[in-house]
């Protein structure tokens, strides 16, 4: 005979997280299939029909030979949303971004230097009745 604690049957299922009144069905249907109780008295325990005790046995059943299933080790990776060709787009997408954008720096410095030259063409707006305030 072997030493060791005595076996905690269905007790060991309090020890989990969860709510009170679902720990008590699992309990109840561990009971059943461990021969310590009938299926008909576990149906009167959890006021339920014997239909809808088998529906939640399978369920249990399913959920804890689903959870013992290998899973890889480590952390998951990323999931790539498309292949390598979306790298060399976003890099030339950020090349012509770069390009613009010191285009309109540019731009700003001529238009602070220079604003003379926009008075010419009508204006910082482009309006064509822009008129020079009185010096």
């Amino acid at each position: 005979m072997a030493g060791g604690r005595p076996p905690g049957g269905s007790r060991h299922v309090m020890e989990l997280e969860g709510p009170v009144d679902e720990k008590h069905r699992l309990r109840v249907i561990l009971d059943t299939m461990a021969g310590m109780m009938s299926v008909k008295q576990a149906c009167v325990v959890l006021c339920i029909s014997e239909a809808r005790f088998h529906q939640l046995r399978s369920r249990v059943l399913q959920g804890a030979l689903d959870s013992l299933a290998p899973k890889p080790s480590g952390r998951p990776r990323l999931a790539r949303v498309e292949g390598a060709d979306t790298v060399a787009e976003l890099k030339e997408q950020v090349s012509q971004l770069e390009v613009e954008l010191q285009a309109a720096l540019v731009r700003t410095e001529l238009a602070l230097a220079m604003p003379q030259v926009l008075m010419d063409r009508g204006g910082p707006r482009g309006k064509k009745n822009f008129r020079r305030p009185p010096s």
